[in-house]
């Protein structure tokens, strides 16, 4: 089998590159993570670090304990002394293992903790955020910032403090009662120390920089897998299962050598690690028996060294591991921070009115301009005004701002000039809540969420009974369809709704907009994509749900054309023409084009 060629990830150099334009430090980092976050269980937290001092000490306590019964109680023949002493060793291992069944609990516990709320307060400044940072971002990274790199971020809570608080007290402590049992057997057993250190890093970047190729080349596979599944129809209608089968080997085989790459050096490392500190024991036993033959230091003592020497190599590999750690820890808390300070474009302030009075539905623009991300205006001084309960139909060609429109009008977008009121009140002035509760949005591909039936409804309003859902349905014409399902009102609908037809999917909608009860209404396409029979009942639908409210069609559909109030004819960001469709066919103007060009093709259809 030929070896695939791989796409290479960014490499350490980017990455810094990306990490430094933030200009964060660590310890600014540090600093406001604590302060925003650890600070809120500071308590707890610093109780955990006392705990693994305390663990750390009576990890220190057995070894001398050994080497009092060996050199003391054994040659005196002290029976009562070994079984005492033993006692005591035995009562140290009880507490040493409580005190760390409960530093590990409860230190995983505040860290998990602690993330819960990060990610909390990442959804939700996520959900605040507009939608032009939405259109700018893939699912998939925001989803690896909420998870994965907060999951990194978790482990590091917990595993960071402790390794540097229990390792070092374990390091120092063990070097420093070496020192006191006797100076020249010490620098004998610290021989390998440096050539452990400086092999462990060594190996340690490698297999870290290995580690993040493999997270990266995951992340790739990741995209190309929803990409796939999401995109399954396509695929299947295209015969693309072959090509796609073989674009995702290429990125599976990616991540497997990049992951073997990195289990080479996790085979060398703690093998090699191990076989280290077994020289240094070796030594130390050799050179320890050496002395005590002569007499200068007892049995015990080289047996108290043989413990330290074994719990030596650990803490070593601990605090090693978590230097080469340290970079994608921050690099993790870094991205957090970078989403987490973007400013929303549209406020979600608090409405300037004290109550909110029930709106009528008056709807003005005035020389309203706008553009996506600072590009090209999309909408160039557009100007109209709609009366409260009437239907108005944006018409035009595709990318003429049909779309943009509407989606101004709840400040999912926040135009850059102009004034946009209703009611005479500019829309800025609303909170952004009151606002869009007033307003009910069904699209041409409406998103239905994986749960049932009814839950889509009345996701119009929360906490809503059945009866209200089913009622909602019935105006819908969507209750004949739902009773059929195999569950009913709680049949599972699948993600993104794609058990059911679209013309199911789009009367849930219907429904979820009745139940809502708003006062002002948005229809883009509602009944495009559906046979003729299924379109009859979403118009039938819709002309309850538009009953006196304030509503804007974008619609190709010549029926729900004509029988609008107004029409408003846009082409290139602008409006050509606007009248009633009488008045705009006597012009033959633009839209009287547009018109017969619609009217020949339901003609050739036909």
């Amino acid at each position: 089998m030929s070896k695939i060629k791989k796409t290479e990830p960014r490499d350490n150099e980017e990455q810094e590159e990306e990490a430094n334009k933030y200009n964060y430090t660590y310890r600014d980092m540090l600093l406001k993570f604590y302060k925003l976050y650890l600070k809120r269980y500071k308590e707890q937290f610093f109780g955990i670090q006392f705990l693994h001092v305390v663990g750390a000490i009576l990890l220190l306590i057995p070894p001398l304990i050994m080497r009092e019964i060996i050199d003391e109680a054994i040659p005196a023949g002290n029976v009562t002394g070994i079984f005492t002493l033993a006692g005591i060793a035995l009562l140290v291992f009880i507490i040493q293992a409580v005190v760390e069944k409960v530093s590990i609990f409860h230190g995983h516990r505040i860290a998990q903790e602690v993330v819960r709320d990060m990610r909390d307060e990442l959804y939700q400044h996520y959900q605040r955020l507009s939608m032009s940072f939405h259109d700018n971002k893939k699912t998939g990274e925001l989803m690896s910032r909420i998870v994965d790199d907060l999951n990194k971020l978790q482990e590091f809570i917990h595993h960071g403090p402790e390794a540097i608080v229990q390792s070092g007290i374990l390091l120092v402590g063990t070097v420093v009662i070496m020192l006191t049992l006797n100076v020249q057997l010490t620098l004998v057993a610290l021989i390998f120390v440096p050539f452990l250190i400086a092999f462990s890093r060594f190996l340690m970047k490698r297999m870290h920089r290995a580690f993040r190729k493999t997270r990266e080349a995951k992340a790739i596979m990741n995209d190309r897998l929803e990409d796939n599944l999401a995109g399954i129809k396509v695929i299947k209608a295209f015969v693309s299962e072959e090509n796609e089968l073989s674009r995702f080997r290429r990125t599976t085989q990616d991540h497997t050598d990049y992951r073997l790459e990195a289990l080479r050096y996790v085979s060398i490392l703690f093998p090699g690690s191990r076989l280290l500190n077994g020289l240094g024991i070796l030594v130390v036993l050799a050179f320890g028996g050496y002395i005590s033959a002569t007499g200068v230091i007892s049995v015990g003592t080289v047996v108290a060294f043989y413990f330290y020497l074994e719990q030596f190599r650990n803490p070593v590999l601990r605090l090693v591991h978590m230097s080469e750690d340290l970079s994608d820890t921050f690099s993790s808390l870094e991205r957090f921070y970078d989403h987490m300070e973007k400013t929303p474009a549209i406020v979600t302030e608090i409405s300037k009115s004290p109550q909110e009075p029930k709106l009528k539905g008056r709807v003005e623009f005035t020389n309203v301009h706008f553009s996506y991300d600072n590009e090209e205006e999309v909408l160039q001084g557009v100007s109209f005004n709609v009366e409260p309960q009437q239907t108005t139909a944006l018409v035009g060609p595709s990318g003429a701002g049909k779309t943009t429109i509407v989606r101004l009008i709840p400040r999912l977008y926040e135009h850059q000039q102009g004034e946009i009121t209703i009611d005479g009140r500019s829309v800025k002035d609303f909170s952004v809540r009151d606002l869009r509760s007033s307003i009910a949005m069904v699209m041409q591909d409406d998103y239905l969420f994986s749960d049932t039936v009814e839950e889509n409804i009345a996701y119009g309003k929360p906490g809503s009974s059945r009866e209200e859902i089913v009622e909602a349905a019935k105006a819908a014409n969507a209750h004949d369809f739902i009773i059929d399902l195999p569950d009913g009102y709680d049949t599972k609908v699948g993600q993104r709704g794609l058990k059911l037809s679209g013309g199911q999917r789009q009367r849930v909608s219907i429904a979820r907009a009745f139940l809502k009860n708003p006062q002002i209404l948005i229809l883009d396409e509602a009944t495009s994509a559906v046979d003729l029979e299924t379109e009859k009942l979403i118009q039938e639908a819709i002309e309850r749900l538009t009953a006196k409210r304030t509503t804007f069609v974008i619609a190709h559909r010549l029926s729900t054309i004509v029988n609008s109030d107004l029409i408003i004819f846009i082409e290139d960001g602008k409006i050509r023409e606007k009248g009633t469709h009488k008045e705009l066919v006597r012009k033959r103007g633009e839209y009287f084009r547009f018109y017969e060009m619609q009217f020949e093709q339901k003609s050739e259809a036909i």
